[in-house]
């Protein structure tokens, strides 16, 4: 399958075959001095290009002139030829402006020209109102394109959409290879979050990390009953050494995800400094102001303050006080709590009773029997011998 041809804005057109029947092999009749690109060529050049449309008023001119030596002769005059077509309605290529001197050329060379000529392709509508001009008869003209010669070369200019979407083109170019670039970038912790610095920077911080002392910071300190070798980057504990194999790799991310979902519902709660954070890796943020835990500690310290003065006052008021003074109406109306007995009380106070129950049974030995000699008031039993 023939490879589909370049789109015209993309290409560049030269004819040195063209220059070279100009300087040596044109009709004499055309008059000299002659040299490469002057403004009696440049619409005979332009037309041997590929941007050049034989449709327009131009090529039905220069077709005419190869049998017609007046019409060859004004196709080489670029003023007459231009005046002409302006005259009728229809497609034309008209060049724009002239040849500038070289800004910064040599004295010698005042007189250089930068050899840039600008050709656009309008359209005259036949269908516009004549003007009153017979040089100009129809004013209104449409752009079509716009063409640049420089040199021998000659160029066309792309349309707006085209530049504007080379622009998008380039933009989401350079997007994608950012994208690509960035993806392999991130590299996210429990304990840090994302970070977006390259393998190498973060292996190289890591081990410089690792050689610091342990009181400079408490960032690498383990939890209790967390494994130390799950401890963040930077802690004096050395970091894992996870080979290159993919599976070893997984095995040891997910064994840091179940400890760091295992510490999470373990410690999710507690905080171990007086401001604590709050929020997600990325996004955290203090619970409460640097003023408000000031004032927090100083209403600690205060009351902790007060507290410690009314002990030592009551402390104070109890070894003054006498001891026979008569204890103030709280202190009477108050109930007295029950005793509060323990088994060596216990056992003491059966022995009291065991005690008293035997006194008692001897007391009660000693009162009058049938054996017992009456008193001198009570009558004397009689005898039944006597």
């Amino acid at each position: 399958m023939a490879r589909p041809a370049d789109p015209l804005d993309e290409q560049v057109s030269r004819r040195p075959d063209v220059l070279d029947w100009w300087m040596n092999h044109a009709d004499p009749g055309l008059g000299f001095p002659r040299y490469p690109m002057e403004e009696r060529l440049i619409h005979r050049y332009f037309s041997e290009t590929p941007f050049f449309d034989w449709q327009t008023k131009e090529g039905l001119a220069i077709t005419q002139a190869g049998n017609d030596w007046e019409n060859f002769r004004r196709v080489h005059t670029r003023q007459e030829f231009e005046e002409i077509l302006a005259k009728r309605a229809g497609t034309e290529y008209h060049v724009d402006g002239e040849l500038v001197p070289i800004p910064g050329a040599p004295a010698m060379c005042k007189m250089s020209k930068n050899g840039v000529w600008v050709v656009r392709k309008i359209d005259r509508p036949e269908s516009q109102e004549r003007s009153n001009n017979p040089q100009n008869p129809f004013p209104e003209t449409e752009l079509l394109g716009t063409y640049y010669i420089v040199g021998e070369n000659v160029y066309m200019a792309p349309s707006i959409g085209d530049v504007v979407g080379n622009r998008l083109l380039s933009a989401a170019t350079s997007l994608s290879t950012f994208f690509d670039k960035a993806k392999t970038l991130p590299s996210f912790s429990p304990t840090t979050g994302y970070s977006y610095l390259p393998q190498t920077q973060q292996k190289s911080s890591g081990a410089a990390s690792g050689t610091q002392s342990p009181s400079q910071s408490r960032e690498g300190s383990v939890a209790p009953g967390a494994d130390p070798m799950s401890s963040r980057a930077g802690s004096v504990a050395p970091e894992p050494q996870v080979d290159g194999s993919k599976s070893s790799s997984s095995a040891h991310d997910s064994r840091l995800l179940a400890q760091s979902l295992q510490m999470a519902i373990q410690f999710g709660e507690e905080y171990t400094d007086e401001n604590p954070l709050l929020g997600e890796p990325g996004a955290f943020k203090f619970a409460s102001s640097t003023a408000a835990v000031k004032k927090r500690k100083a209403d600690e310290e205060a009351a902790a303050q007060k507290a410690r003065e009314a002990k030592a006052a009551a402390a104070a008021s109890a070894s003054n006080s006498p001891a026979g003074s008569p204890k103030p109406e709280a202190e009477k109306g108050a109930p007295t709590p029950p005793a509060v007995f323990t088994d060596a009380k216990a056992s003491a106070t059966e022995k009291v009773k065991k005690e008293e129950r035997r006194k008692r049974k001897r007391s009660k030995a000693t009162l009058t029997s049938p054996s017992t000699p009456v008193s001198g008031n009570t009558p004397a039993p009689s005898s039944s011998g006597g």
